[in-house]
């Protein structure tokens, strides 16, 4: 006769004790790897490009801010605000040669921003922050000698220094702004010339000047000769005026009552000797008064 075999009774509790055991260390794992991997932070003042490293796929459209993982995830961002070069206000000295082959040092900065609709373009044909500083940079440096090569040495201090700050602006224009790379400020603060062009440039406006003075010069003195012969022809109209007058009878009897009229003044005066003619043209001389 078979005894029958007793089994002992299923422990669902030692079950449950194992599933639970499972799930914490799954928890655990996911915890792990997110912590592996960590998040990606966007600022209020930047944006995100998305790219997948195993299949290295980019996401078309920007992220803006928020908290975003990096699991199985790589991330770039890209600063929104104005950049400046060089930094803290300082500027750069950088040499270039003119159109007839004499080299120049132009003192100039600039600052730029990113079109947040374009970062991801810029990713793809340009690369991260550092990439695209490095190509604005290099844009800058060849606008400079493009727009140098364009004017003459004796004109940079005179004629053209006002325009190459807007003609070197134009160039980094041109190649910046369709990739969504606006240049917000350029500043020219300094052109030096070589010594030798500095001192033929200067002697030339010196000279321009004395040019200038002995030009006004001459205009004065031609005035001073226009007021003088305006004067003489003054005088000269006066004189006929009066000689014309004293021609014929009437002139006659004005000299004579002239005449009349200063012998009056001259009797009412005191120690006055008069000298009157006489038919016979002897002189008759008299005291008044006597």
């Amino acid at each position: 006769m078979n005894t029958p075999i007793r089994r002992p009774p299923l422990d669902l509790s030692k079950t449950f004790r194992s599933a639970g055991a499972i799930g914490a260390g799954v928890l655990v794992l996911v915890v792990a790897v997110v912590l592996l991997f960590g998040f990606n932070r966007i600022d209020d003042f930047e944006v995100g490009v998305k790219r997948n490293p195993l299949t290295g796929s980019v996401d078309s459209r920007p992220y803006p801010q928020g908290l975003y993982h990096s699991i199985v995830r790589s991330w770039t961002n890209y600063n929104l605000r104005e950049i400046s070069f060089p930094p803290s206000g300082q500027s750069e000295r950088l040499a270039a040669l003119t159109s007839d082959q004499l080299s120049i040092q132009v003192d100039a900065a600039y600052r730029y921003r990113l079109n947040p609709d374009s970062v991801v373009r810029l990713f793809l044909t340009v690369g991260d922050t550092r990439a695209i500083h490095n190509f604005v940079y290099n844009t800058y440096r060849s606008a400079v000698r493009d727009a140098v090569a364009e004017v003459v040495a004796a004109n940079i201090l005179s004629v053209e220094r006002t325009g190459i700050s807007g003609r070197i602006r134009e160039l980094m224009d041109d190649k910046l702004t369709p990739r969504g790379i606006q240049i917000t400020e350029f500043f020219v603060r300094e052109i030096e010339p070589p010594n030798a062009l500095r001192e033929a440039i200067e002697a030339k406006l010196a000279r321009e000047q004395q040019v200038q003075a002995e030009a006004f010069q001459t205009q004065v003195v031609e005035e001073q000769a226009n007021q003088k012969r305006a004067e003489a022809a003054g005088i000269r109209d006066a004189q006929a005026v009066i000689a014309a007058s004293l021609t014929g009878v009437s002139g006659q009897r004005y000299l004579y009552w002239r005449y009349l009229e200063m012998l009056g003044e001259v009797a009412a005066g005191t120690n006055n000797l008069v000298i009157a003619p006489t038919e016979g043209g002897i002189p008759l001389f008299f005291t008044p008064g006597q």
